[in-house]
């Protein structure tokens, strides 16, 4: 028979620990870190413009050789919504 004090001891470090992250990492987010400061700020600048739109940013960005999709953009605007990304940058 198994040690029940170790698995014990195995389940309780799986309560312990952070949850693991869900799906891929957010591309804007990715991109963001590799910018310097101030084109990451101009860029946070933009996406919280509601007169840009996410296609503008997402052409932007693929045009400046950071490959990323409207969709994306768009759900990292709403960041923080049930439907939106969960990263916090």
């Amino acid at each position: 028979m198994a040690d029940e004090n170790g698995l014990m001891g195995a389940l309780n470090q799986l309560t312990d620990q952070p949850p693991a992250p869900r799906g891929p990492r957010c591309t804007v987010s990715t991109i963001l870190e590799v910018l310097d400061e101030d084109t990451a700020q101009k860029l946070r600048t933009l996406l919280d413009a509601p007169g840009i739109s996410a296609t503008q940013i997402a052409n932007a960005l693929s045009d400046n050789g950071h490959r990323v999709q409207a969709p994306a953009v768009a759900r990292h605007r709403r960041r923080g919504a049930s439907n939106g990304c969960r990263c916090t940058t």
